[in-house]
């Protein structure tokens, strides 16, 4: 009989500085887990280089911070014991697309499988896969929160594809009342409005390709629904790694979230689409990007859906360098308007101004932490058992800060209870016993 085939998942990781020089306990714990596991998943939510290098240039937008990592990242990833990783994120495309090459470079020299990205629609959307002794891992991944150049294009016979990442984007199903306040908003901006069977289409003036959709129902409020060609899209590459592989993981990046229950809920659409991924052929479905708040797990079909494990590495306010629009940045007034602020300016000036660090409307979540999901598969890679690994991370100082610890007694509870809370309305129900969580699986 084949042994359990072991997969170990982690949300977010933004690695600045090497994590191989630690020697604590409460962290390489964490470290054997994934180095134990048969496969280890993170979400890469960075560029990697050295600030130098063809065509590696700041972009005009970035995802706020814009991230970088140097380039022995990939390495110290390897190092941890990371073989997998998606890399679609609104900070993909924060230096061009130099470093988006240069990341591609350095996962491949790594030795580190990568989904998301790719020189057009076509490679951005396609499986990645893993071979291990145990079976065959395919990875999708694709993000919804994004500046509209960073997502790739596709390529024609008559025109080349453009690098980016694989989208899904999103629009709006909204009431009545919502369609009229929005077309006296459009009328007072001057921005652009066009109207065709029920549908609204909004653009700043000159800026056509930059459209936001709204779609009028006879129902109240707002709901998010996925782009049908970009669900389509997506459902078909979770088809053919069906196909193509023993176990399929799907990631979206997403910061969208409920704007009733909060952010520790997804969007509608997130919802609805970590659902037909499944139908498609998705053996779990991670979803990320919160940041500020863990989100719950669902199963559906006895598959895992994950909709935000809670950051892994946060090593995001150690980045060495800024371009000139992020010290420029409105929300921060005149406080970094001069040209001596340094990247260390800018991190006080969030720190001293912490409602800047929730988006607005969105609520951040109670509880502190993250988790490490071990999911354990049977020889015909049916879903066996699920173990949530609590874990902490270091604060303080800015050179300490975001490494993950494994938590202690007290934290690991508080962890688990407050994941299992916010798991309840999807009917998924999760234990604490001997410091992890377990997930019942029926």
């Amino acid at each position: 009989m084949q042994e359990t085939f072991k997969i170990a998942i982690t949300g977010d990781t933004v690695l600045t500085r090497r994590i191989s020089v630690h020697h604590r306990p409460d962290f390489l714990s964490l470290i054997e887990i994934l180095r134990n596991a048969d496969v280890a998943y993170t979400h890469l939510e960075t560029v990697l280089h050295n600030y130098d290098g063809p065509e590696v240039y700041p972009a005009a937008e970035g995802g706020w911070t814009w991230m970088r990592s140097p380039t022995f990242a990939a390495e110290e990833l390897k190092w941890a014991g990371v073989d997998i990783v998606s890399h679609a994120s609104n900070h993909a495309l924060d230096y061009s697309y130099g470093g988006l090459f240069s990341t591609w470079e350095l996962l491949d020299r790594a030795g580190i499988v990568y989904a998301g990205t790719g020189r057009n629609l076509g490679e951005a959307r396609s499986p990645a896969y893993l071979d291990t002794a145990k079976g065959r891992v395919a990875l999708i991944s694709m993000c919804s929160t994004f500046v509209g150049w960073a997502r790739a294009g596709e390529t024609r016979r008559d025109m080349k594809g453009r690098p980016g990442l694989n989208p899904l984007r999103f629009y709006y199903h909204v009431d009545k009342e919502t369609v009229d306040l929005l077309n006296q908003l459009a009328v007072k901006l001057g921005w652009s409005v066009v109207y065709k069977e029920s549908t609204w289409i909004l653009s700043p003036a000159g800026l056509e390709n930059t459209v936001f959709r709204f779609v009028e129902t006879g129902n109240p409020g707002v709901v998010t629904v996925a782009s049908e060609d970009d669900v389509e899209g997506n459902l078909n590459a979770i088809r053919d790694a069906r196909r193509s592989a023993d176990v399929v993981l799907v990631h979206l990046h997403n910061h969208e979230w409920d704007t009733i229950q909060g952010l520790s809920m997804p969007s509608q659409f997130a919802r609805t689409f970590a659902q037909q991924a499944v139908d498609a052929g998705a053996d779990v479905f991670i979803g990320q990007g919160s940041h500020s708040s863990l989100r719950g797990i669902q199963m559906y079909k006895n598959k895992p859906i994950f909709y935000d494990p809670g950051d892994f590495i946060r090593m995001s306010s150690s980045v060495t360098k800024l371009p000139s629009d992020s010290y420029w940045n409105p929300r921060y007034g005149a406080q970094l308007q001069r040209w001596e602020a340094t990247p260390a300016d800018a991190f006080d000036v969030r720190k001293a101004q912490p409602g800047m660090l929730n988006p607005p409307g969105g609520i951040p979540g109670p509880v502190k932490g993250a988790v490490i999901a071990v999911v354990a598969l049977n020889e015909d890679y049916a879903l066996n058992e699920i173990k949530l690994y609590p874990v902490i991370h270091t604060y303080g100082s800015r050179p300490k800060f975001g490494i993950p610890l494994a938590a202690d007694a007290d934290s690991a509870k508080t962890i688990i209870d407050y994941l299992a809370k916010l798991s309840a309305p999807f009917h998924t129900a999760i234990e604490f016993k001997d410091g992890i969580g377990l997930v019942r699986i029926k």
